[in-house]
């Protein structure tokens, strides 16, 4: 064995078939740094920050590959096996692969610029010990390549307290091995770290999956076309017990600010790109890593931070996500400049220049959160304005009157039943639900058992929106526990995209039930406002100068609210100094009307979707147009009556 300051005379070598020396079992090598201090320190006992390093690595070979002018499949590959001890996890490429010689640098050493930074290639590798530590930090492990054709293999190990490198003698790669390690031709790497320490906590399988996709780190290798990473729970036989394909979408917005901007005191400028999110996003101070507000901060289209900067922890400014974009930070770390923190924490703010970006950038976010702030507390106000708050509440109690008598139909003799259905027998519940980023929710379908269905009947359940994944596209239909006449299915649904909302709709031979979703990027719950019935179809008239001005009024479905965008120009034409549309007799007239497209026009859809309005097959939206005209006709002068006051 040997240390980095020298050979030892326990040095144990062999001699590969092209007469070259090379050392087969030593002490580790590091640059004066104690390996398993590190370790513990960068990857703190984590399993998802190790598995960062891991797959970062895989992604530098095929960037490297890509800059040489090579094709690349772009394939990663993770399985993860769970033990009672001694759980595994391996990482599968097939990009460069490794030779006996390169193991040797870039696995027996410890801190040495061995990924291309220094030559300048766009790889993340910074610090020359992701793959080590991520190792230690866990337990010990395996690396194994093939190369031009022959397989190559070395170890690390901990023996007596001791962190060893060992490397084997290679051999000719052969199809019993390509088929063993995964590689069946070309060049690949596999990477196997045997979790043995006993104070790692291996985290559930859908952990894994939830939590990789959405780690800061991994976003643009999660969302780049040229890349597939797979996830596999791997079983005690070895079998696949599931798999799924990993991605990363941002959260819908719109950019409020794109500009290069100027850091004082160095030749150096950085793209800042800001976008507003219309729900409030996940911040760094909630859920770290996985956070979906605040910038990335990228160099060279590596990502090395996430952060808000002085506004981590101001709520106005959880609305924003965006970028940095600095390659100035990848020429410091190319001249060794400690830049960033030695445990992988991303940006080393107390470094001069760091301070200065800081600062520039914080200068541009100023006003935009400050501008997010006053449009809060004007919203606020508005809220508490008791004569308008009191106008409205009256005019949703006639609103959900006219719902109530077009939509629920009274029977003689109408018994209570303790689950009420719609009228089509068969519903979704809740029909309103908000579903977490890259997390799962559950939808119960329930069916009345004498129209609809029998026990052991199976229902087909879509979704209309790419954002909104259907897990249980077929559910089984089984009795209630409690109500012998009703059957029931639980449907798993999951959220990919903040922001994005999308109709699950069931399907029971001619009948339907439908569920809106939206995703949100902090676990919330749908809470009904309190002095509302919960069969109440609106809940809410509101005023947004935010929301699209292209469509006057809509209905917010998932919150059941009637949103009037101000920013309309035929809507701002008739706002008053502080932008309201209720204090003059012509915008009052305004409000009345667009009050009345959105009720009627969602009266309509849902009378003619819950069967409650008599429709011919295929023809679901003349009956839509036509009721809403029905609906205009009978009730738009009550509701002007309620909303058009001369006082």
């Amino acid at each position: 064995m040997c240390s980095i300051g020298g050979k030892s005379s326990l040095e144990q070598r062999h001699v590969d078939w092209k007469g070259t020396f090379i050392v087969s079992s030593r002490k580790l090598q590091y640059a004066d740094r104690v390996a398993l201090q590190q370790a513990d320190q960068a990857i703190r006992k984590d399993v998802l920050r190790a598995l960062v390093e891991v797959i970062t690595n895989c992604n530098d070979s095929y960037s490297r590959l890509e800059q040489a002018g090579w094709a690349v499949g772009g394939e990663i590959i993770i399985e993860v096996q769970r033990k009672y001890k001694n759980s595994v996890i391996r990482v599968r490429d097939h990009a460069e692969g490794m030779t006996d010689l390169r193991m040797d640098k870039v696995v027996g050493t410890y801190g040495e610029a061995t990924s291309g930074l220094k030559e300048d290639k766009h790889v993340r590798g910074m610090w020359g010990r992701g793959l080590k530590d991520a190792i230690f930090g866990l337990g010990h492990g395996y690396v194994r390549s093939i190369k031009g054709g022959n397989f190559y293999s070395c170890s690390l190990l901990i023996k007596k307290g001791i962190p060893i490198f060992d490397l084997d003698q290679p051999i000719r790669a052969n199809v019993a091995l390509r088929e063993k390690y995964g590689i069946p031709e070309g060049n690949g790497t596999i990477l196997e770290i045997i979790i043995s320490r006993g104070d790692v906590k291996v985290p559930q399988f859908d952990n894994f999956r939830n939590y990789l996709q959405r780690h800061f780190e991994l976003r643009p290798i999660m969302s780049n076309p040229r890349r597939k990473i797979i996830l596999r729970d791997i079983a005690s036989d070895g079998k696949i017990r599931q798999e799924h394909v990993l991605s990363y979408k941002s959260p819908r917005g719109e950019k409020v600010l794109s500009e290069r901007i100027r850091i004082e005191g160095y030749p150096a400028t950085a793209k800042l790109e800001v976008y507003r999110s219309g729900i409030q996003l996940s911040t760094r101070n909630e859920e770290g890593d996985y956070a979906d507000g605040g910038l990335l901060v990228i160099s060279k289209a590596i990502v090395i931070s996430l952060t808000m900067l002085k506004f981590e922890s101001d709520p106005y400014a959880a609305y924003f996500y965006g970028s940095i974009q600095c390659d100035h930070l990848h020429d410091l770390l190319k001249n060794d400049e400690p830049v960033l923190t030695a445990t992988r924490d991303g940006i080393n703010w107390t470094h001069p220049f760091a301070k200065a970006l800081k600062l520039a950038v914080e200068g541009k976010l100023e006003p935009l959160i400050q501008a997010e702030r006053e449009h809060s507390l004007h919203d606020e106000q508005t809220k508490l304005d008791k004569k308008l708050r009191n106008k409205l509440d009256h005019a949703l109690h006639e609103l959900n009157t006219i719902a109530l008598a077009e939509l629920r139909e009274q029977k003689d003799g109408d018994v209570h039943k303790e689950i009420e259905l719609p009228e089509s027998g068969m519903g979704f519940f809740p029909e309103r639900l908000y579903v977490q980023t890259g997390q799962t929710a559950t939808l119960i379908l329930r069916v009345a058992l004498a129209e609809n269905g029998r026990a052991g009947a199976t229902t087909t359940v879509i979704s209309n929106s790419s954002e909104i994944i259907v897990l249980t596209p077929q559910a089984v239909l089984k009795p209630h526990k409690t109500d012998a006449a009703i059957l029931e299915a639980r449907v798993k649904v999951e959220g990919r995209q903040v922001g994005g909302e999308g109709v699950v709709t069931a399907y029971l031979g001619r009948n339907r039930a439908q569920a809106i979703v939206q995703v949100h990027s902090k676990k919330e719950a749908l809470v009904a406002p309190p002095t509302r019935s919960r069969n109440a179809l609106f809940t809410d008239i509101r005023f947004d100068d935010r929301t699209d001005p292209r469509q006057r009024v809509y209905f917010d479905r998932i919150n059941s609210s009637i949103v009037i965008a101000t920013a309309a120009p035929s809507v701002k034409i008739y706002l008053d100094g502080n932008n309201r549309l209720d204090t003059t007799v012509q915008g009052q007239v305004l409000l009345a009307e667009l009050i009345t497209e959105a009720v009627c026009r969602e009266i309509s859809r849902n009378g003619v979707e819950k069967g409650k309005f008599l429709v011919l097959e295929g023809s679901e939206a003349d009956a839509i147009q036509n009721h809403f005209i029905r609906l205009q006709n009978r009730y738009a002068h009550l509701i002007h009556q309620h909303i058009v006051t001369l006082d």
